[in-house]
């Protein structure tokens, strides 16, 4: 009888901790912890890896997270664009007759976004390399070279 009270004591707190545990990670990944809602530290997160390999100062770091961020929101305005154009598109394919000339037409309205991205990214490219010191530039063009550069931090393997 005390084996079966002191196993289900241990049970019941383990089990206990174990929700607590989950309940907590699944409020760092999707709730108030969540790395939209971290701020600046939270932004940083993705570029951990290529921080510590480039040694980077918090102010460089700050350049490199605020470029990424005007890149991020530039990309979700482009997609959102991209969606309609995928939407008008298969409207088009939908019709008895398609016309190359409004196919075209189509995918034309995007170029001054796609441009505009490509300006942009550009400048970001051009910032964070003005804020780099000449050894963290080597570094980094090397990593670009073969390929690693955010590699490690997501997970990905060159082939």
């Amino acid at each position: 009888m005390q084996f079966a009270l002191g196993f289900l004591a241990a049970f019941a707190l383990l089990s206990l901790v174990a929700f607590f545990r989950i309940r907590r990670w699944r409020r760092f990944r999707h709730g108030s912890f969540a790395a939209s809602s971290v701020g600046l530290a939270g932004r940083r997160w993705p570029f951990r890896a290529l921080f510590t390999r480039l040694d980077t100062s918090p102010a460089q770091e700050q350049v490199l997270v605020e470029a990424a961020a005007s890149l991020r929101e530039e990309l979700s305005t482009l997609r959102t664009e991209w969606v309609s154009a995928r939407d008008e598109l298969a409207a088009l394919l939908g019709e008895p007759s398609i016309e190359p000339s409004r196919v075209e037409a189509v995918l034309a309205s995007r170029d001054g976004q796609l441009a505009a991205m490509r300006r942009r990214a550009a400048e970001a490219t051009a910032r964070f390399h003005g804020v780099l010191d000449e050894a963290q530039r080597k570094a980094l063009a090397a990593m670009v070279r073969e390929g690693h550069v955010l590699a490690h931090a997501h997970g990905y393997r060159r082939c």
